[in-house]
């Protein structure tokens, strides 16, 4: 990558790593709570319902908020999600969202409720995991979910890296930030999807031809050339690319 691109991937960061980029953004909704549990909890699985169109991913996240009220964490801890279960009628195709059925979410949370039942915050409970980096600690607190990759599979771990993103970089603009105690900015991994890897293609942050890990990491590497200690600061910059792209 030639430097006049590298300093255009640094501005593009700082224009878009902003307030105004929320709205538009799933991350919208964990930014309506300011509890540590609520955020985590409204982070998490609107990141596990983050396929497919944007518009389609903010309709069914904003129903489903508005269905927890005023506190994700009171929702999951009392049991009042088994509700959404309850309301799909006799007879009809229980389908929640895309190939989620409402008995998908009731499974992911129930396994929120055991997790808050034993530890104070998620972030506590992948702290005490034994596996080495934050997305197989998640991969292993909720496997058998549908939804959540295979551990030492091939996926890219796009929609985990995406909740850790907004958990763990630190500025507090977009993501929160949170998570200091446990983890750091370093251990990101780029959320990967295949709009980011044809631009990652493009600039010549890999060379791999499928969006696997594997690819995820090799970006994520050549990411921290350009922004040591927080190398999920380029998911914006590259977001810019592509806007000013299409402006040329």
């Amino acid at each position: 990558m030639d430097k006049q691109t590298e300093k255009r991937l640094k501005e593009w960061a700082g224009t878009y790593n902003v307030k105004s980029f929320i709205p538009d953004d799933p991350v919208q909704f964990p930014h309506r709570y300011t509890e540590k549990q609520d955020i985590e909890i409204s982070a998490f699985i609107t990141s596990w319902i983050s396929y497919g169109r944007r518009e389609l991913i903010l309709r069914k996240a904003g129903w489903l908020h508005d269905r927890m009220g005023g506190s994700p964490y009171e929702w999951i801890v009392s049991g009042r999600y088994k509700e959404l279960v309850s309301e799909v009628p006799a007879g009809k195709r229980d389908t929640f969202y895309r190939f989620y059925t409402h008995s998908d979410l009731r499974d992911l949370c129930d396994r929120l409720n055991a997790i808050y039942g034993e530890y104070d915050s998620l972030e506590d409970a992948l702290a005490a995991s034994p596996h080495p980096n934050p997305v197989m600690k998640l991969q292993d607190l909720f496997s058998g979910i549908n939804g959540i990759p295979v551990m030492n599979g091939s996926s890219a771990c796009k929609r985990l890296a995406m909740f850790l993103r907004w958990m763990i970089r630190t500025d507090g603009i977009v993501d929160f930030g949170i998570w200091k105690t446990a983890f750091h900015p370093r251990q990101l991994i780029i959320p990967l999807d295949t709009h980011v890897h044809q631009i990652s293609l493009e600039l010549g942050l890999t060379a791999q031809r499928t969006a696997t890990l594997k690819t995820a990491l090799e970006i994520t590497e050549a990411l921290a050339c350009i922004f040591p200690d927080d190398p999920c600061l380029g998911d914006f910059a590259l977001f810019g690319y592509d806007i000013n792209k299409k402006k040329e």
